[in-house]
């Protein structure tokens, strides 16, 4: 069992980590970037590989016997119960473009269990951090969501999407993503980094997360349940690269259930 001390310690870190990635992020905003074009021709910087660099870095001097998996590089001790979990910039290219909605997410997973999670938005300003037992913070301010109303008309529902083309990734689901924007016309999009803080905020009611990795929703457990709602993984299948794609819903509890009860009645 983890003790408090242990959260506490793993917290701080999380957030230190998070420090970091901005003092990256912030010169770099400034005076430009490399960029370049992966093999499944998604972008990546500089910026990026620099912050899972420095992560890296750090967790291998506090935390030797720790697992790291991050986007940009290969795991590191992949046995090790414990595993920090990197999106150096979950956006790429949004940062690439100028939109401010792009952020940094880490988490540490103990045996596939968040303990602790952070999403920094550096070009807003912006951080929500949560640890188990610790509660949730949105720049130092403890989040406390008020739950939708059970009964709430679904047109009143503020809820955030991942684009349509998430829906199609490998598993072609795009008649789902139909069907929840036409229960839900009060939608809207945005890149999955910032949805899930518009989410764990309260911002908007629930977010549905579609066919992403790992990394994309590492913190988003532990930062929705501690600050009073729900997560629940809707999807979880093999990706063409050996890993996995997950999907999840989170946010409000009356909300979820709803979206969840859609899912079940659209089986893959």
């Amino acid at each position: 069992m983890t003790s408090a001390t242990d959260i506490q310690r793993y917290h701080t870190a999380a957030v230190e980590l998070a420090d970091e990635a901005r003092r990256i992020i912030t010169p770099a905003l400034e005076r430009g970037f490399i960029l370049k074009t992966k093999a499944d021709r998604s972008l990546v910087t500089e910026v990026d590989q620099a912050i899972e660099r420095r992560a890296r870095e750090l967790i291998d001097r506090w935390f030797p016997d720790h697992g790291v998996i991050g986007e940009e590089y290969p795991p590191t001790r992949p046995d090790s119960p414990f595993q920090w979990i990197i999106d150096p910039i979950d956006g790429t290219e949004e940062f690439v473009h100028g939109i401010p909605t792009f952020g940094t997410m880490l988490a540490l997973h103990l045996r596939g269990v968040p303990l602790v999670g952070v999403i920094d938005h550096a070009a807003l300003d912006l951080r929500v951090d949560a640890g188990i037992g610790l509660g949730a913070f949105r720049n130092g301010q403890r989040i406390r969501l008020a739950q939708a109303v059970v009964d709430q008309h679904a047109e009143q529902v503020r809820l955030a999407l991942s684009a349509r083309i998430n829906f199609t990734r490998q598993i072609d689901e795009g008649r789902l993503f139909e069907t929840l924007t036409r229960l839900y016309p009060n939608h809207r999009i945005y890149r999955a980094a910032y949805a899930h803080t518009a989410a764990v905020t309260g911002a908007v009611d629930a977010m549905v997360d579609m066919h992403n990795h790992v990394w994309d929703l590492a913190p988003s457990r532990v930062l929705i349940e501690e600050a009073g709602g729900v997560y629940e993984v809707v999807r979880d299948f093999p990706a063409a690269d050996g890993a996995r794609l997950l999907s999840a819903v989170f946010g409000k509890a009356a909300v979820v259930e709803r979206l969840v009860a859609v899912f079940r009645a659209s089986p893959v």
